[in-house]
């Protein structure tokens, strides 16, 4: 079997719903594209059908991208553990080193653990997804940003798992950590993802979970103006902060790596935005001045 139709069988086979969703997507751009030659004439359901699974398609498969370009990153175990030691260091030595009491106080609960992991899989996947398609459905105004927002914040996340490696809590078990999805038999033994060709242990530092519940927060924020939605959008991500925490996932300066990723990639998206706008103008003005001197010319 070819490599990539390998690739993509065995990580359908292990349940990667984002792979699935992104073929769905680009399966229907292709089948809609296809209507549209078939058919003729202007149809504009099938035109917005397929930019809308373009758009999705097309970030999901980046994001997919991301997670094998993420896989490749040599896994270098001791310099994974040493930055985790650094980490737990510093936290201690500030006294917010509380990971592992968090940890042992929750996993007496087992409803409350359920829904950990439930915030941790499924709020990552589809709050994310949910969100893009509803901002593009209903606000596609601020739809470029958003998207460039979580590109930004993919990319910058991917330069830091590759210069600092860390390992999460939960494999540091001779400070108390268990891991619990592990102990409560929701994964094999050594992680989560052993037979996933996307799978990286040592990408703690920063939280993407809690970096796109970030970027979903900023996208409901910008897009509505309903109190009940923006407080909807605070919590969010500071129940997927609590998530990653409690679930051994996660030291608490992941989380703050997350923030300051989100914030750098906001300002870089802002600034690309009005470059790019300074651009346009700009060329808007020379095309319009090379025209005049065109229809001067005698």
């Amino acid at each position: 079997m070819p490599a990539p139709l390998s690739f993509v069988v065995s990580q359908i086979r292990i349940g990667d719903v984002v792979l699935g969703a992104a073929l769905v997507l680009l399966g229907c751009v292709l089948v809609t594209v296809l209507l549209r030659l078939r058919l003729g004439g202007d149809r504009p359901r099938l035109s917005r059908l397929t930019h809308f699974s373009w758009q999705l398609g097309a970030l999901l498969s980046l994001e997919q991208a991301y997670e094998l370009t993420r896989a490749r990153i040599p896994h270098e175990t001791d310099l994974a553990v040493m930055n985790a030691y650094r980490v737990l260091d510093l936290e201690w030595r500030y006294g917010f080193f509380v990971e592992e009491r968090l940890e042992r106080f929750f996993l007496h609960y087992q409803v409350v653990m359920n829904a950990v992991y439930a915030v941790y899989a499924l709020g990552h996947l589809c709050v994310t997804i949910g969100v893009l398609a509803l901002i593009y459905i209903r606000h596609r105004d601020r739809y470029p940003f958003v998207r460039s927002l979580i590109m930004v914040t993919t990319g910058i996340t991917l330069v830091v798992y590759y210069l600092y490696p860390t390992a999460p809590p939960r494999m540091l078990s001779n400070y108390g950590f268990v891991d619990p999805m592990t102990l409560h038999h929701y994964a094999a033994a050594g992680g989560e993802q052993l037979g996933s060709y996307l799978y990286n242990p040592y990408a703690a530092m920063p939280s993407l979970h809690v970096g796109y519940a970030l970027v979903v927060a900023w996208a409901l924020f910008l897009a509505y103006r309903s109190p009940v939605v923006r407080v909807l959008a605070v919590l969010y991500p500071l129940t997927m902060a609590a998530s990653v925490i409690i679930s051994g996932n996660h030291w608490l300066l992941d989380v703050a790596g997350a923030v300051v990723t989100v914030g750098a990639a906001g300002l870089l998206t802002w600034a690309g935005s009005k470059a790019a706008g300074h651009l346009r103008r700009l060329a808007w003005k020379v095309l319009s001045s090379r025209r005049h001197t065109v229809g001067m010319v005698p």
